[in-house]
């Protein structure tokens, strides 16, 4: 049974369709225009392959990441605080997600006052971050890929949407997880392995 699963409110729900769904147009039609000749739209191709691989490895990820022990992704000493993110610029990246339709592509993330959501918003934290480091991996390498068979302007833009699409949304879920983690051990204590936060 996937009790970890949120419950997602019919508004946050409508702007999530609504913004997936312009996004997969425009990416549609960045297909259509790039394919062609990928060197003239590096950033249109790359943009729009970067979607289709986001959203199939959500897709395929989607169960096992949601199903594991929200504490298994453990920090590393040096990242606890947070303040390592913080220098990286994380709090100005949820500044433009908070003032931009692209911080309603995750609607199960979201804080809430009862105690009994936190676990499964560790859950979708660690879903995003996982999800994440993976579509990060593949971008990276079709970055590298274009960047050695010639196609330089298309490998730059890919590692650019790495860094931006998947690069900055990974770090900040940790420096998320980071935070709400130390919430569920101060009210909830022994619910954590000691060590991870």
């Amino acid at each position: 049974m996937n009790a970890w699963l949120a419950t997602i409110d019919s508004r946050a729900h409508t702007r999530w369709v609504l913004t997936a769904a312009a996004l997969s147009v425009f990416c549609m039609v960045g297909m259509v225009v790039a394919v062609p000749d990928i060197d003239r739209h590096p950033v249109t191709f790359a943009l729009s392959i970067s979607w289709v691989v986001g959203g199939f490895v959500g897709l395929f990820t989607r169960n096992y990441l949601l199903g594991i022990n929200p504490w298994r992704f453990r920090f590393a000493l040096w990242e606890r605080e947070g303040r390592v993110y913080r220098y990286l610029g994380v709090e100005a990246f949820r500044w433009v997600l908070r003032q931009t339709p692209f911080g309603w592509l995750n609607p199960a993330v979201r804080m809430t006052a009862r105690k009994s959501d936190l676990e499964p918003l560790l859950r979708q934290m660690n879903f995003a971050e996982g999800a994440h480091l993976i579509g990060g991996a593949i971008t990276l390498c079709l970055a590298i890929g274009y960047a050695i068979t010639g196609h330089r302007n298309v490998g730059l833009s890919f590692a650019v949407i790495a860094l931006l699409v998947h690069f900055y949304p990974m770090i900040t879920q940790r420096w998320n997880r980071g935070r709400v983690a130390r919430v569920v051990r101060r009210i909830t204590p022994g619910s954590a392995p000691s060590g991870n936060v």
